[in-house]
């Protein structure tokens, strides 16, 4: 994976047109206290931030972005620059057993966004140690909030807080927050972000200028693709369209391409009883994955749109960009040649919706359940 070696928006994928809202609002000297940045997994509102962040505090900055070049520069994009704070959800670890908060895993933090600032958030908890359990922001990470910017800057200039998934804060931490927003401290800013609004306080979304992130176009995912995996054009572009415009999306199913045997049988079993209509075969199958660990399903979802994809292309009548193992061909042409042409895109779409939902803790049974179901009636 190709690590972001800066934190300007040069280096953002795509959202031309939020850099551009940004860019104005910097330049007219209108950027509000608290910006709520919405998106889906992967389209880029955490890198969009800091680089947001290191544009209004650049010395040099040029009419598009920020120098790159200056100590303030450098400083935001090794995430070191003392005025920037982060918020991200936490919880115990074998280390940490009471009332932990981001301070405690900072280092953390840093080093994985530093390598991937579209990550998913299990990919902060794998790299914390909080093994199974879902993080949260709570009230003692908002009194830090607080207390961090209740003080003086130390480089004299703005100071920024980024909360990252802003609706894992708890009631109290909410209450504590409006608090903050309701009276914002001078050259103060609050960048959150979130991938469900609708679970944030009306009350906090209300004090809150909304930006919400598209997908990322199909071209310019495609040109990251490209450059990050050394890939073909066509290929990128068909990773980019089925990724449904998310960077997450697409790498992890990239890479998890390269795998051939991960799930193979329950995948095979799906489709097959799908298209057969033996609705036992497909509810075993949802009942099985549904007793999997987060990252398990999530892997599932990876090899299942993987699976699509060379039947979609196999259908399209080449088999050179499929991939496609000896002793798998037969299975496939089946399916290229029984499949809907009209389900591809809505198959696709389908599984980037489980994806979304696994990360956002829904229970997985309802997940596979109505995954199943719709591949179903659509098959």
């Amino acid at each position: 994976m190709v690590k972001f070696k800066s934190m300007q928006f040069s280096s953002v994928v795509g959202q031309k047109d939020a850099i551009g809202r940004l860019i104005k609002l910097g330049k007219e000297g209108k950027v509000p206290h608290a910006i709520l940045f919405g998106e889906e997994p992967g389209y880029g509102a955490l890198p969009l931030s800091v680089a947001f962040a290191q544009y209004l505090s650049c010395p040099n900055k040029s009419e598009t972005d920020s120098c790159g070049n200056c100590p303030s520069c450098n400083k935001f994009s090794k995430l070191i620059h003392p005025d920037l704070h982060f918020a991200f959800p936490v919880n115990t670890t074998k280390k940490i057993s009471s009332k932990p908060v981001s301070d405690n895993f900072i280092d953390s933090w840093r080093k994985v966004v530093r390598e991937n600032p579209y990550m998913a958030e299990q990919e902060l908890y794998d790299e914390i140690g909080t093994e199974n359990k879902l993080g949260n922001i709570g009230v003692a990470e908002a009194s830090l909030i607080f207390r961090k910017l209740s003080m003086t800057s130390f480089e004299g200039g703005n100071k920024y807080m980024i909360i990252w998934l802003a609706e894992r804060m708890n009631q109290e931490a909410s209450n504590k927050l409006l608090k903050l927003l309701e009276e914002p401290p001078k050259e103060t800013f609050l960048f959150l972000i979130s991938q469900s609004p609708e679970k944030i306080l009306p009350t906090i979304l209300s004090r809150c200028r909304i930006i919400k992130l598209p997908p990322i176009k199909i071209e310019d995912l495609s040109e990251k693709l490209m450059e990050e995996f050394s890939i073909n054009r066509t290929d990128a572009g068909l990773w980019a369209k089925i990724s449904g415009g998310s960077l997450s999306h697409a790498r992890r199913a990239i890479l998890e391409s390269t795998d051939s045997s991960a799930f193979d049988n329950l995948i095979a079993d799906l489709i097959n009883g799908c298209l057969s209509k033996k609705l036992m075969n497909v509810i075993s199958v949802w009942e099985e994955v549904a007793t999997l660990t987060r990252e398990q399903q999530r892997n599932f979802c990876y090899k299942l749109i993987e699976y699509i994809r060379r039947s979609y292309i196999l259908s399209l009548g080449s088999q050179e960009l499929s991939y496609i193992p000896e002793s798998q061909k037969q299975v496939f042409a089946h399916w290229a040649a029984t499949i809907k042409p009209a389900f591809y895109e809505k198959g696709f779409e389908l599984v980037n919706k489980a994806i979304t939902d696994i990360e956002r803790s829904v229970n997985s049974k309802y997940i596979f359940a109505d995954l199943s179901n719709r591949f179903f009636l659509s098959l």
